[in-house]
Parts: C-alpha cells; structure tokens; sequence
C-alpha cells in the first residue's frame, strides 16, 4: 500500500505546492477563522493519494469531509477566498480519475455525481471573502462555471484513457502467460519426442542382438525379452505425456525459449547453468535416486530460469542458493535469493519464463510455487520421478 502511493508522488508534489499556494492567498486576504479550512483540505489531499488504490473510499471520504468541512466553517464563520480552496479542486480531480479508472461504469456515475454535487453545494454554502454589491444576486449553484466544467470533463476523459490502457495491458498479460505456456507445451513435447526416438532405437538394438545370439544361445532371446518389454513400457508412458502435453492447449508461434544442453551427467549440467553470472549460485545437489531424461531435462530448466530470474530482478541480492534432491519418488528443486523487490514494482514479479517452468512442471504432475520469503524470493518444484499413466 505504501509503495502505491509512493509511486504517486508527482501528484504529492502538485498537492504540496497547492497547499502553500492556499495558505500564501489566505494570508494575503487575511480571511476570517483561515486555519479553520486547514483539516479539510489537508483529508482531501491525503484521500487524492489513496484514490488509486481505495477509489470507494477515497470518494466516499471526500463526500463526508466536504459535508463536516462546510459545516464546520458555516459555524465558525470562517471566510473562503473561493467556495473551494484550490487543493480541494486538485482533490477532488484526483479522486474522480481514480473512481473512473478503477470502478464499473455504473458505481463511478453515481460516485462522482456524489463528488460533483457535494463540491457544488460546498462552494455555495460556505461564507466568501468577496462580498456581494447591495442588490446583486447570486450566481446559483447549478450554474456551470470554466472551473466546474474542467473538473467534470477533465478527470473524467483522463480516468477513461486510463481504464482503457490498464484493460490492453491486462489482455496483452493475458495474451503473454498464454503464449508462454504453449511455448513451453511445444518444447517439453519436442524434448519427450527426443527421449521416445532414443528409447526406440535402443528397442532396436536390443531386438538385433537377441536375434544375433539366438542363433548361438536359444535362452537369449527370452533374457532379452523382459528388457525390451520395459522400454517398450516406458516409451509408451512418454509418449502419453508427449500427446498430453499437445492437447493441454492449441499451437503457438513455434518459438521456444533457449534451452540448457543436456548430458547424461545432471549434476555437471547443473553447475554448468550456474556457473556463469553474477551473483554467484551455491548450488547443491543430492541425487539418490536415478532421474529419467525427461525429468532431469526439466529439472535442468526450472533451475536455469529460476536461477536466471533471481539475477535480473533481485536487487541488491548477494548470493543465490540452489538444491536438488531426490526424496520419496521426487526431484525437490529449490531456488532462494537474498535480494529485494525492486523500487519501481514494489514487488518482485516472475516473467513468462516462469509462468513457463510452472506449466512445465504441472504437465509433469508436479508443483510448482514462487513468492518471497523473509529476506527474498524463493521458487519451489517437486517433479515425480515417475507419473502415474493418464
């Protein structure tokens, strides 16, 4: 929350410089009960900065500090130069682009013709510096003043262009994690295509020796049988996470995120993808348990755009910390840095090359989480060492 408003402070330095500008004019009219004005306008200033995030409130705190502010200074006696201090005007905008932008079309109409209508009434009730010639008559509340109609159109048409750019980003969002996820759909299928096209081939070769010793040792065949029977098992389990994964979603452009190269040593890979950047990794690996081609693939890209993530948005961060292990049937991967969010966000926030890792590692039947911790960010997967066919 306190970041929000933070991130608003060109509209606190406009407020700020509006406030002393108020205070420098009542002070030159030397205005009957001034100060008196002061707590209104400082609670609408301070609503203004929080219309962003509480639109609701903010509008109906507004409404309520004019009614007791108007109040307030009828009982006092207290002059205005104008019906409305200049800060209020400011606010009251503020506010309005915040309740359009961020409140459905029907609640915004009635809050800000709440706004509108309570700043109009205010403007008429409280007492003027300025007094009226003998025999003049007023000009009526519901007339339509350059500055009443600037603040009707003006916040209104900005709080609209804001509205529609936060819907384009949300559908180009939208659009980005979609993308993503196909891509990673479309990579982990070529990957497991590799692994079917190695297991048959070995199949093969099997099949070609029994063949070949059969012709000297009749038993071999039936020892070799079992063996091809349990690649054949296995072949048809990947394959069925193969045409899984192409039905999870319909085809994307093709493009595919650089991938890790992979060898038959995971550890080695590992420190291969760690080695390199800053801040360094402490990585640790603890295999117990052999890892499928498949699984150790995946496992090397969690770590790669976990580790990757870590160094472009931690900032400040120091080391980087990095376990695999095997446990109970699963590869536990975890990744945890010591840096902070960055200012500009207030948060830390994972690209699509995390929302890819996550779809490829619930495509595997595994979790995935990340989020910060105390003192950082932190990514954790389990990937099954073996799925139950589907």
């Amino acid at each position: 929350m306190l970041a929000s408003v933070l991130r608003q402070w060109p509209l606190a330095v406009l407020l700020v410089v509006l406030v002393l500008l108020d205070v420098q004019i009542t002070a030159e009219l030397d205005t009957a009960g001034r100060g008196w004005a002061a707590p209104g306008v400082l609670v609408l200033a301070a609503l203004a900065l929080l219309a962003q995030l509480r639109p609701v409130a903010s509008a109906l705190g507004a409404v309520a500090t004019l009614v007791v502010s108007t109040g307030l200074l009828r009982a006092v006696g207290a002059e205005m130069p104008a019906g409305l201090a200049v800060t209020e005007f400011a606010a009251l905008a503020a506010v309005i682009v915040g309740v359009v932008r961020r409140v459905r079309p029907v609640g915004a109409a009635g809050l800000v013709g709440s706004l509108l209508a309570t700043g109009a009434a205010a403007a008429q009730l409280r007492p003027e510096y300025w007094s009226l010639p003998a025999g003049s008559t007023p000009e009526p509340w519901w007339s339509v003043s350059l500055s009443g109609l600037a603040l009707v159109v003006l916040p209104v048409a900005y709080g609209s262009y804001l509205r529609a750019r936060d819907r384009e980003r949300a559908r180009a969002s939208r659009a980005a994690v979609v993308a993503a996820q196909q891509r990673e759909r479309l990579t982990l299928a070529r990957e497991l295509h590799d692994v079917v096209a190695h297991q048959v081939a070995a199949m093969r070769e099997q099949t070609r020796a029994a063949r070949v010793l059969s012709e000297t040792d009749p038993g071999a065949a039936a020892r070799v049988l079992p063996v091809i029977e349990r690649s054949g098992m296995e072949s048809l389990s990947t394959m069925r996470r193969l045409v899984a994964a192409l039905r999870e979603g319909d085809q994307g452009d093709g493009a595919s995120p650089a991938r890790p190269v992979r060898t038959a040593d995971l550890a080695a890979d590992l420190r291969a993808v760690t080695s390199v950047g800053s801040p360094p990794v402490r990585l640790t690996v603890e295999l117990a348990e052999p890892v499928a081609d498949e699984v150790a693939t995946s496992v090397l890209r969690v770590v790669q755009e976990s580790v990757t993530d870590a160094r472009r948005h931690a900032a400040g961060a120091r080391e980087i910390s990095a376990s695999v292990r095997t446990e109970q049937g699963k590869v536990r991967i975890e990744v945890h840095d010591d840096g902070r969010a960055r200012a500009a966000t207030g948060r830390r926030r994972g690209g699509v090359g995390l929302i890819g890792v996550r779809e490829r590692v619930r495509l595997l039947g595994g979790r995935f989480t990340a989020g910060r911790t105390t003192g950082g960010w932190r990514v954790t997967a389990d990937v099954p060492l073996r799925r139950a066919e589907r």
